[in-house]
């Protein structure tokens, strides 16, 4: 990905965009976008990353969140973003949501069909499991009160691999001293977790019927944020979703098995263009 080009949509949502071409995918990022202060590097590592998830000759872009959230700020405040930037920018796509992206592209391609081809959840459903939702609320109570080791303590254990655990918590132990450097604004960040967890996701599912995309649903049996129940959920009431569960994985999938998930979104997009 070495044409990648940045700057921003709305004079506010960061994006990252690579190739050109009548067939772009807009990917919604995870919930990480709140976490760090933005940089270029930091951009350019994510793009890079989820770019490997993608059909090579793919228009790309990344669209990253507003960084400084606005009081009252919502999935739907995200929502109407997104929708805007399809219709005045970009145009019609395939949206691919990875984790709390996912929230962002289900209620996109539910209010906004016209706008979304096909869609892809990576490691995300409707709905967070239970344990997902506990862990959101204890990172929104440290990001509060600015216990910024407390919060990234919840995702000590994210990886399936046991070294690359030990390389993360050590990364975090070399960082402990410039953690508010590095760290977004607790504001920005417990702003952008209450979008997700302000909403009962679960209450009601039946908003997903109104989703008319082709849907490919990619998750894993072992991710604490999404577990199997919340993606069964999501694929039953999508009414043109299927459903990829990967064995023993954990919400660190599309990073540990890179390779074997994009063949598994090339399959799906392969097949959508030829029943176009």
């Amino acid at each position: 990905m070495k044409d990648f080009r940045t700057g921003l949509f709305l004079n506010k949502i960061p994006y990252v965009q690579s190739g050109s071409g009548p067939h772009p995918v807009v990917v919604l990022n995870g919930g990480q976008a709140f976490v760090r202060r933005p940089t270029p590097a930091r951009a350019h590592r994510d793009a890079k990353r989820i770019a490997r998830l993608l059909p090579k000759g793919r228009s790309i872009h990344v669209l990253g969140y507003e960084p400084s959230p606005p009081a009252g700020y919502s999935i739907a405040t995200i929502v109407d973003d997104v929708a805007r930037i399809l219709r005045e920018e970009i145009g019609p796509a395939t949206v691919m949501g990875i984790s709390f992206g996912g929230f962002v592209a289900a209620r996109l391609a539910a209010d906004h069909p016209d706008l979304v081809k096909e869609m892809i959840l990576m490691v995300s459903a409707h709905r967070f499991s239970p344990e997902g939702r506990r862990s959101v609320d204890r990172q929104i109570a440290c990001a509060w009160s600015g216990d910024f080791e407390g919060f990234l303590d919840e995702f000590g254990l994210v990886f399936r691999r046991p070294w690359l655990n030990w390389l993360v918590r050590w990364r975090f132990r070399q960082e402990r001293t410039r953690l508010h450097e590095t760290m977004n604004d607790p504001a920005a960040i417990v702003r952008g977790l209450n979008a997700v967890a302000g909403e009962d996701f679960g209450g009601d599912p039946s908003w997903l019927a109104h989703v008319a995309a082709p849907t490919l649903i990619v998750g894993a049996t072992r991710d604490p944020f999404f577990d199997v129940a919340a993606l069964e959920e999501t694929a039953r009431h999508i009414p043109s979703a299927q459903l990829q569960l990967f064995e023993h994985e954990t919400h660190m999938l599309p990073v540990e098995r890179a390779r074997d998930v994009a063949k598994v979104v090339t399959r799906f997009l392969a097949t959508q263009r030829c029943a176009r």
